[in-house]
């Protein structure tokens, strides 16, 4: 199943843990919040907030293009629209540049984001690494690298059956191609 990313939403989902933060956003901390979330959306909804495709790094899993974003070295046309909008990272934090759009996310991926951000905080922050490697069971060790993660495989360790899992994956494409039809990719 292939996800679709959207720039424009992970720059709201990324805005809006940064309000929540005082007005700055740690790239680990972030980065986990959002990776909760979407995954929490994906197995609840069948969708994310993000798009974004998932990844086994040694500390936890991440979303990879978002990962790539804050560390710049994302697509040159993804990274220029994100420079545009958030600085460069200082002592692993970033903050806004201008304000970003958080009303185009709904009301349900703001809770998921906010509880994400919750959890993530709840726990201190040498012992996440850690808890994330017991509490995602998608996550595999890549070996100091990066491993894909399939959202099947985050799908079906929810209990999600083939057939569920067959209906989202037809619901991103159909997704894909509306946004192709209306000039969206």
């Amino acid at each position: 199943m292939k996800l679709h990313f959207d720039i424009q939403k992970t720059m709201a989902a990324v805005a809006f843990l940064m309000d929540r933060s005082s007005g700055q956003l740690d790239m680990f901390l972030g980065l986990k919040s959002l990776y909760l979330a979407d995954k929490g959306l994906l197995t609840k909804r069948g969708k994310t907030i993000t798009g974004d495709s998932f990844r086994s790094l040694p500390k936890g899993p991440v979303i990879w293009n978002t990962y790539k974003l804050f560390k710049g070295t994302a697509d040159r046309v993804l990274q220029a629209e994100w420079d545009k909008v958030f600085s460069e990272r200082v002592d692993h934090s970033i903050h806004a540049l201008k304000k970003v759009r958080i009303d185009i996310l709904s009301q349900t991926e703001m809770e998921a984001l906010a509880s994400a951000q919750d959890e993530i905080l709840s726990i201190a922050p040498w012992e996440i690494a850690d808890w994330l490697h017991k509490t995602c069971p998608e996550w595999v060790d890549p070996n100091g690298k990066s491993r894909p993660i399939e959202p099947e495989t985050i799908l079906r360790n929810a209990g999600h059956s083939d057939e569920e899992i067959a209906q989202i994956a037809e619901s991103e494409s159909l997704l894909k191609r509306t946004r192709a039809l209306l000039g969206m990719v």
